[in-house]
């Protein structure tokens, strides 16, 4: 017998129970082995084991169902598994037909030889774990790309920080200085109040909340883009997390509805909550100010299948994105709404939030035509993640466009 294959069984449905009888004791070391009796037993079996199922055999003349009907049904669960019929020679025929359309891998003819058939189903499984094999790689370089596009971005986002933080912050000294010293100047000039002194209390008040609004932005971008590894190891129920955020934003506008829904047990994640909290008001935040006459707000949460990442779905029913816009609500002061006041900072902290905790995110239209965030954060944050976006990086950008930067990185950790 051959090395066994432990990763992927096989599934043989057939009404003999002779054949199965054989059928698994011949070839039960060579894999796991799923029989059924029937179309409905092996469709059921399949649809419950399909991703630990590496093979399918099907007998062509079953009760009820024929095996070709029984093998449409499987693909359209799950179609990697290898397909293959069981059929006599009299029907050779129809089982080319099938194997041309694409329905089937191979067929076996009845009787079957048994050491010709391990050869076979030793090369079909060979071939199927290659496959797989070749999936993950690919998804595995998919996921190292899609880490390096956030690095670049997650680095743009604290140059253009840094540069904005210290040209306007000279330009705000300026403006500060200038606004404390006014009733001072205008007292002395006038030797007393002026004519209107309601416009000028109210022009002042004003000048000043704008000054203090910018200050308060730049800080706060300045401290989201700080490029640092979410070192904290706060357990963390996203669930209530959320629940606790829409109940603290969306206070004062009943017009405005949010449900959230958790894919079986509430999902616990460890990071930095402080942060975690901030990103879960900052999208019901910028939900809000796109739902103008009221709408709805819809949070699904669950754990993927490897059960080491929890998804999180963000969807409003707001003014839908243009699809070209989806690939930019994280960019730096994009607004979804019309509104000046609106800084667009929000979904740029979350992209970087997400980032320093290992994870993933991404904009997207559902199939429904709303506006969803979706976004992976692992279980357990990463103990060491490489950020390129630092002093290093910003170096290099220096050396290669000729600006000097190296200043303005001080404020970025080494």
């Amino acid at each position: 017998m051959n090395t066994p294959f432990t990763d992927y069984g096989i599934l043989y449905i057939d009404d003999e129970l002779k054949s199965l009888k054989y059928f698994e004791a011949i070839f039960g070391d060579l894999a796991p082995i799923y029989i059924a009796s029937s179309p409905e037993e092996g469709f059921a079996i399949f649809q419950e084991n399909h991703d630990k199922i590496g093979m399918v055999l099907s007998d062509k003349k079953m009760p009820n169902e024929s095996g070709l009907d029984l093998l449409k049904r499987i693909r359209a669960v799950d179609p990697k598994p290898l397909r293959f019929l069981v059929t006599a020679f009299s029907d050779l025929d129809v089982a080319v037909d099938a194997l041309n359309d694409g329905l089937l891998y191979a067929y076996l003819t009845k009787p079957w030889d048994p050491d010709e058939l391990e050869h076979r189903l030793v090369k079909a499984m060979s071939h199927f774990s290659l496959a797989r094999e070749r999936d993950r790689l690919l998804q595995e370089k998919s996921e190292t790309i899609e880490h390096l596009i956030m690095a670049d971005k997650a680095a743009s986002i604290g140059i253009l920080s840094t540069g904005l933080n210290h040209h306007m912050r000279n330009a705000l000294t300026v403006m500060r200085t200038f606004y404390d010293m006014l009733p001072y100047q205008l007292e002395e000039e006038l030797e007393g109040e002026p004519k209107d002194a309601v416009f000028w209390k109210e022009y002042y008040d004003e000048v000043g909340s704008q000054i203090d609004r910018m200050t308060s932005m730049l800080s706060n971008l300045a401290e989201g883009t700080r490029l640092r590894r979410a070192t904290a190891n706060d357990r963390i129920d996203l669930a209530g997390v959320m629940e606790e955020a829409g109940s603290v934003v969306l206070e004062g506008h009943p017009e405005i509805r949010f449900s959230l829904t958790v894919e079986g047990e509430p999902p616990v994640i460890t990071g930095d909550a402080k942060r975690i909290a901030q990103m879960s008001r900052f999208l019901f935040e910028d939900s809000r100010s796109t739902l103008k006459n009221g709408g709805e707000i819809e949070i699904r949460i669950s754990s993927l299948r490897d059960g080491g990442m929890v998804e999180t779905s963000f969807i409003d029913n707001g003014e839908l994105l243009p699809m070209d816009d989806l690939a930019r609500v994280f960019d730096p002061f994009f607004v979804r709404s019309n509104k000046p006041e609106e800084l667009g900072t929000h979904l740029m902290a979350c992209y970087l939030t997400v980032f320093q905790h290992g994870g993933w995110i991404r904009a997207e239209r559902t199939e429904d035509g709303r506006n969803a965030v979706i976004f992976s954060l692992p279980k357990e944050t990463p103990k060491r993640r490489k950020v390129e976006g630092s002093r290093p990086y910003m170096n290099r950008m220096a050396e290669s466009s000729g600006h000097n930067l190296r200043s303005a990185s001080a404020e970025l950790p080494a």
